[in-house]
C-alpha cells in the first residue's frame, strides 16, 4: 500500500511520523510524509515530499496530522480516502475540518481527545488508539538507584514560574539534572520516553501537575495523554517536594512493562486495519479546499505569534519584578504584586533621611497655626 502522511511541518508531530513511518514501512508498505515546510526538504528516517516535488500521484491513504494538510491533501488527492490524527485537544489547528466527506477516520490518542472528537459538529467515526512509543529502540537503562540522584527535566515548555518550581523542589531533594537521570519529570511523549527507558516517570507540565506513574494510576494518567490535567489538584512546590521523597526505584520497572502496550510495532499494525477499512471516495470534495487550507496556515501562524507574544511579555514582567524588587531593597521601597498590592510598606525616602524625618521638631511659639488657618 502506498501511503502519504502529511502535515504543516515537521517541527509539529515530528517524533509521531517518524516512528508510524517507520514501523509502517517495516510492513512492506511505501511511505511518503508531505510537508508544507519549505525548510522541511530532507529529514532522517523520512522521505519527504512537497507539492511538484516526488509527491505521489494516486496514494492509496491519506493519514493527515492536521487540518492544514488534511484540507490541501483532499485538494491534491481528491478520490483519496483520509485518516485524521487528532494529535491535540485544544489547539485548532489540531481538529479535523468540519467539511462532510474530506475525512473518513479520526484516531484519537486519548479520552480528551475522543471527547473533542465527539463534541464536534460534524462527527466522524473515531478510532481510539495508544500513543505510541519505540519499545525496541529505547531500551532499559538497568535497576534504578534506591535515592536519586539525577532526573531527566523536560522543562523547556514550562513558564519561568513553572520551571523555577521543578528547580527549587529538585535542588532541595538534592536531584540535579542530567540526561541519564533514574527519573524524568516531562509531559506526553516526554513521559512515555522515560517508562520505555524503564525510568520513574513524574507527570507534570504547564497546565498543572498528575504526580508519578504508577500501575494503580496509569489508566487514569494514560486517558489523560500525561497532559497533567486528570486531577485538579494544583502542583505547587510542597506538593512536588513531598512527592518526590515518595520516588522508588521500583517505578521504573513497573513502567517499563506498561509502555510495552505502547508498542510502534502494534500500533503500526492497528493503523493497517484502519487503513484497509477504507474505501475510495466516489466525488471530489465539492469545497474551496486549498483556499481553507491557505486560511488554517494563517490563522495557526497568527496564533503561534500570539503565543511568542505572550511568552515574552511574561518574561518582560518577571524580568521588571526582579529588576524593581532590587532596586526597592536598598532603599526599604515595597514591591506591587500583580494585584497592584504592595508587598512590602513603601517608605519614599533612603534610610538617612527617614532618620531625619523621626527626630522631634522644636516650634516656636510665637509661629504656632490659629485653628482658622487648619
Amino acid at each position: 500500500m502506498e501511503i502519504l502522511l502529511g502535515t504543516q511541518g515537521l517541527s509539529e508531530a515530528r517524533a509521531y511520523l517518524t516512528t508510524a513511518s517507520e514501523h509502517l514501512e517495516r510492513l512492506g508498505h511505501e511511505v511518503s510524509v508531505f510537508s508544507a515546510d519549505e525548510g522541511d526538504r530532507e529529514a532522517e528516517g523520512l522521505r519527504v515530499v512537497r507539492a511538484g516535488h516526488r509527491l505521489p500521484l494516486a496514494p492509496d491513504v491519506v493519514y493527515a496530522q492536521d487540518a492544514f494538510a488534511a484540507l490541501l491533501l483532499a485538494d491534491l488527492n481528491p478520490l483519496t480516502p483520509q485518516v485524521f490524527a487528532l494529535h491535540d485537544d485544544r489547539a485548532e489547528l489540531w481538529l479535523p475540518p468540519q467539511l462532510p466527506a474530506v475525512i473518513a477516520r479520526v484516531v484519537v490518542f486519548d479520552e480528551r481527545g475522543r471527547e473533542r472528537a465527539r463534541a464536534a459538529s460534524l462527527v466522524h467515526e473515531i478510532v481510539r488508539l495508544r500513543r505510541p512509543v519505540d519499545t525496541e529502540a529505547l531500551a532499559p537503562r538497568g535497576p534504578l538507584s534506591d535515592r536519586p540522584r539525577t532526573a531527566v527535566l523536560h522543562t523547556e515548555h514550562l513558564s519561568d514560574y513553572r520551571r523555577g518550581i521543578v528547580e527549587r523542589a529538585c535542588a532541595d531533594a538534592g536531584i540535579e539534572s542530567a540526561d541519564d537521570g533514574d527519573l524524568a519529570i516531562g509531559r506526553g511523549e516526554q513521559i512515555l520516553e522515560a517508562m520505555a527507558t524503564g525510568r520513574a516517570a513524574y507527570v507534570y507540565g504547564e497546565d498543572g501537575g498528575d504526580g508519578w506513574v504508577t500501575p494503580e494510576r496509569y489508566g487514569l494518567l494514560e486517558a489523560d495523554g500525561f497532559s497533567g490535567r486528570a486531577e485538579p489538584a494544583a502542583t505547587d512546590f510542597e506538593r512536588l517536594r513531598r512527592d518526590l521523597d515518595a520516588y522508588d526505584p521500583a517505578m521504573g520497572a513497573a513502567n517499563r512493562e506498561l509502555a510495552l502496550g505502547h508498542s510502534a510495532r502494534a500500533h503500526a499494525h492497528e493503523l493497517m486495519s484502519v487503513f484497509d477499512s477504507l474505501a475510495e471516495r466516489r466525488d471530489p470534495v465539492d469545497a474551496p479546499l486549498r483556499e481553507l487550507a491557505r486560511l488554517v496556515r494563517v490563522e495557526a501562524a497568527t496564533a503561534r505569534r500570539a503565543e511568542e507574544a505572550n511568552a515574552d511579555a511574561d518574561r518582560a514582567r518577571a524580568e521588571a519584578r526582579r529588576l524593581e524588587r532590587e532596586h526597592a531593597e536598598p532603599y526599604g521601597h515595597g514591591v506591587r504584586d500583580e494585584h497592584g498590592e504592595a508587598e512590602v510598606p513603601f517608605v519614599d525616602a533612603p534610610p538617612e533621611d527617614v532618620e531625619a524625618q523621626a527626630q522631634p521638631v522644636s516650634v516656636d511659639p510665637k509661629h504656632r497655626a490659629h485653628p482658622q488657618d487648619g
